[in-house]
């Protein structure tokens, strides 16, 4: 047990010590504590939109550490989608698709607790296999769209907290 004790102490120390902070500490300041969301749901594809509206919701609650609000909002977050889509990569020998690549890019429209707006765009990809000769169903094309989505909002969130940091300095 004091192995283990041990371990953990030198691993929050070193968090400590290294001056790490919590991404959250950077958003914050440019967010505050309640968020209003929108997604601009996509002609071409609105299935994925919206799954796209409850990946920022999350987002905002598990990343940024606020709530989401329609009302007497501190800051506001508008995603639109830029494009998305599955394309192949590898072929079997018979000449049947194996390897695909979903890719999805978003712009995001941020309103921050100063009124100011500012823009970040996103982009993700997804890479999965399938076996020789068989059809890539409507699900797995969304399944990896929605992957692509998340890593996209991902970088959008990087860019807000690298903001926050830039003004922390």
């Amino acid at each position: 047990m004091k192995k283990y004790a041990l371990s953990f102490l030198l691993l929050a120390l070193s968090f400590v010590g290294c001056g790490y902070k919590p991404s959250t500490q950077y958003t914050h300041p440019i967010l505050g504590d309640k968020i209003e969301t929108s997604v601009s749901i996509s002609i071409t594809n609105p299935t994925d939109s919206i799954f796209l509206k409850d990946a920022l919701n999350e987002a905002v609650l598990s990343v940024f550490n606020a709530k989401v609000t329609n009302n007497d909002a501190d800051s506001q977050i508008s995603l639109k989608v830029s494009s998305a889509g599955v394309s192949p990569l590898d072929y079997d020998k018979n000449g049947y698709a194996i390897l695909y690549r979903a890719n999805a890019s978003i712009t995001a429209y941020v309103k921050d607790v100063n009124g100011s707006t500012s823009s970040y765009s996103g982009s993700g990809s997804y890479d999965f296999s399938v076996e020789s000769e068989s059809v890539v169903t409507d699900e797995v094309k969304h399944n990896a769209i929605k992957e692509a989505f998340l890593k996209a909002l991902q970088m959008i969130e990087f860019k807000i907290a690298n903001r926050g940091m830039n003004n922390d300095n």
